[in-house]
């Protein structure tokens, strides 16, 4: 891998550009201040398991371009509706599809046995696992904070009744797409290999 496009340089990268992040979330007293941190938090926690993971660099970096889209929220950015859909649903959409990827390599890397149906129904579990712990995450950080925009809180985004629901149908959307990219990417593989 290109030695400027390692996973070091990513994580040093996007760390500085949350550093900057928390330094306008502190000055516009957003609630940002606390998704900041636990997005880097998140981001080296994900750097240090990464042999664990078998995480690629391209999937780390999309990874964290996944915390920084959130974080750039901080902007009000969750109150526009790019492509007419809301931003929200872009983010949750983006989650599924980067965890999916991760997810998948990591079930070829230690379940090779497994069937390439049951990954999927796995991975398909998983995103919706990881989604409704952070739903739950946003729910009590709501009871314990109140109200406001980002993780924590319920804000911009979240206010309809179907919201828990409608993120994690998009977590899902996400993975679905992540899935079909790679299985396009698998056949194509194979098809090189027997040509």
């Amino acid at each position: 891998m290109n030695v400027v496009f390692n996973s070091r340089n990513i994580l040093y990268f996007f760390l500085f550009i949350f550093v900057l992040l928390e330094i306008v979330a502190l000055q516009r007293q957003s609630h940002y201040v606390y998704d900041i941190p636990m997005c880097m938090f998140l981001l080296y926690v994900s750097y240090r398991i990464r042999h664990a993971l078998y995480l690629y660099e391209l999937h780390y970096f999309l990874f964290a371009v996944f915390l920084l889209i959130h974080c750039i929220g901080l902007y009000d950015l969750y109150m526009l509706y790019p492509l007419s859909i809301e931003y929200d649903y872009w983010v949750h959409g983006y989650f599924g599809f980067v965890s999916s990827l991760i997810i998948l390599r990591w079930m070829r890397s230690y379940l090779a046995n497994l069937t390439y149906q049951v990954m999927l129904l796995f991975v398909i579990l998983f995103v919706l696992g990881i989604s409704a712990l952070h739903e739950l995450y946003e729910y009590f950080g709501a009871l314990i904070l109140g109200k406001g925009e980002g993780v924590l809180f319920i804000g911009a985004g979240d206010l309809d009744q179907w919201d828990t629901q409608k993120d994690m149908l998009n977590n899902m959307l996400g993975a679905i797409l992540g899935i079909i990219i790679s299985y396009i990417r698998k056949m194509n593989m194979n098809q090189n290999f027997h040509n």
